[in-house]
């Protein structure tokens, strides 16, 4: 029987959908005080058998409304500002339960001006958010959809089902022979294990399983490539199809209607600085694990931390010192790739960038190097076959780093992973925890940080940022024993205050999130 992860993360052993719960707390000028991130769940059978697929009671965008709670519109900056979503289906009546992915923000675009709202689930249809008066004028609050309880429902009712929501497949070459058969992180069956080949250790560890090919020549050990189709094909009905295409749809379609509108003011001459005055590479790498939100805002496009005072100069030196004689691990997807092209933008050095092949760039002027590789299976390659060799698993690239390192080491694991069970994410995520604890005791002057999941809204079929929720509570668990010895990177307020399309930021919005992260790491040490 396949191990549940979920008993462990969840109250009285139950899982299902994940929330966000705040307590608020009195707001502080001189010392910031902010909510921590709570939950709560619905139960799994919930989540299994608690959803009719119908679509005239979806939630509707037009038929939903946001409003305040309270009757003012004009607040003093530092407030805390409580607004309430209820929810309409497509006949106009309310919905009575809950389990909708809702973003709240609030923004103003004269001044590029954002911050995040945080979103409690009533389980009644009704949702509450909090935000915070952060920027003096006007702003707007907005709600929209993210993702429905039915489309959440359905990626659960797949993965436990196939384990994935799209296929991946090995390829077996020899003799001018050639075949592909389909991979999974779990045997679907037990019992035919002569159907499969155990491909675990060739995975680096990671559990990963391929049907054998019905050419006998093509045995096991001839296993070369691997790619994947990047849409769906499990069997569904055209009710759960067209709840799919709800991902792919316009997201502007699903931004509710109504919208609050707010003015901000100054209330007294002392309430301009809002982040404390510790520098951000002397935060206490405990405070980053701690979930506070909204843990900051963007105001002219640049984005404030109310966590830390960011005092690393937006340049090359200043960078360049940080990073000299040290290589950054960007390992992982093609958003952490993403990290590695902000650099190169920033230095100008080469890259040899080749969709996912590995690669080691050298800033020589700077005397530093940035490594990207694709993590282990399950990857989506697409259509491009990549040897076998491409992936890797990080805990495999800590363990060969020698004891003299002084390198910054980001562990980065997402974005592929919304497309299968979150099962298989807990296990990768644990495989990595005895290589940190192992590098950081025989490697003193390593940097270590954890990168957690990133909000996005609409892309393609199945991939929903929802399970970012979770992934975020499976890595504060995994690594509850090291939070005091390396950094979280907590881009969730971040990419939820601007949000993109697609499962990639935007330059601009990864251009913030590379400097958090260097303000974060250099000379931390």
């Amino acid at each position: 029987m396949k191990k549940r992860l979920f008993a462990s993360l969840c109250l009285g052993g139950f899982f299902s959908f994940l929330y966000l719960h705040l307590h608020w707390n009195t707001f502080s000028l001189s010392q910031v005080i902010l909510p921590e991130r709570g939950l709560t769940y619905l139960t799994e059978e919930a989540m299994r058998y608690g959803t009719i697929f119908v679509p005239s009671l979806y939630a509707h965008p037009n038929k939903s409304r946001i409003y305040l709670k309270h009757a003012h519109k004009v607040y003093n900056l530092g407030d805390g500002i409580e607004v309430q979503m209820d929810l309409y289906d497509m006949n106009g009546d309310p919905k009575m339960t809950g389990g909708d992915f809702l973003r709240v923000w609030m923004e103003n675009p004269e001044t590029a001006a954002s911050i995040s709202g945080r979103v409690t689930d009533l389980n009644n249809g009704s949702y509450t958010a909090l935000l915070k008066a952060v920027w003096l004028g006007n702003a707007t609050i907005k709600a929209f959809i993210a993702a429905r309880r039915e489309e959440i429902v359905l990626d659960y009712m797949i993965f436990e089902k196939h384990d994935f929501i799209w296929p991946i497949f090995a390829e077996f070459r020899a003799n001018n022979l050639k075949d592909a058969t389909k991979c999974s992180a779990n045997q679907e069956n037990s019992l035919k294990t002569n159907e499969w080949c155990n491909f675990t250790n060739e995975n680096n560890g990671s559990s990963y399983f391929c049907r054998k090919s019905k050419i006998k020549q093509l045995t096991c050990d001839t296993w070369s490539h691997t790619y994947s189709n990047n849409r769906i094909d499990a069997p569904l009905n055209t009710t759960e199809r067209n709840i799919l295409d709800l991902s792919v749809a316009d997201s502007k379609l699903d931004v509710l209607k109504t919208s609050v509108k707010v003015s901000v003011r100054r209330a007294s001459n002392d309430m301009e600085r809002l982040a404390p005055t510790i520098p951000c590479n002397r935060l206490p790498s405990v405070i980053t694990w701690q979930r506070k939100s909204p843990n900051g805002f963007f105001l002219h496009d640049r984005w404030h931390s109310l966590l830390c005072t960011d005092t690393l100069p937006r340049t090359t030196d200043a960078y360049g010192r940080c990073l000299k004689g040290k290589t950054l691990w960007l390992h992982g997807d093609s958003t952490s790739n993403q990290f590695k092209d902000a650099l190169h933008s920033m230095f100008h050095f080469p890259s040899h960038w080749d969709e996912h092949v590995p690669t080691t760039d050298a800033d020589v002027t700077h005397n530093f190097s940035v490594s990207w590789r694709a993590h282990e299976l399950p990857f989506y390659h697409g259509g491009r076959h990549y040897n076998r060799s491409t992936n890797l698993g990080q805990d495999i690239m800590m363990d060969r780093l020698p004891n003299t390192t002084k390198d910054i080491v980001v562990l980065y694991l997402y974005v592929h992973f919304t497309l299968i069970h979150p099962d298989v994410f807990s296990r990768h995520v644990q495989r990595l925890v005895p290589s940190v604890k192992n590098l950081l005791a025989r490697a003193p002057n390593v940097t270590v940080a954890v990168r957690g999941p990133h909000a996005f809204f609409r892309r393609k079929r199945g991939m929903l940022s929802y399970w970012g929720l979770l992934y975020t509570e499976i890595w504060h668990e995994a690594f509850a024993s090291l939070q005091h010895q390396i950094v979280y990177l907590d881009f969730w307020d971040m990419t939820m205050a601007k949000a993109h399309r697609d499962f990639h930021p935007g330059k601009d919005t990864v251009e913030e999130m590379v400097h958090n992260m260097m303000s974060l790491l250099c000379f931390r040490k």
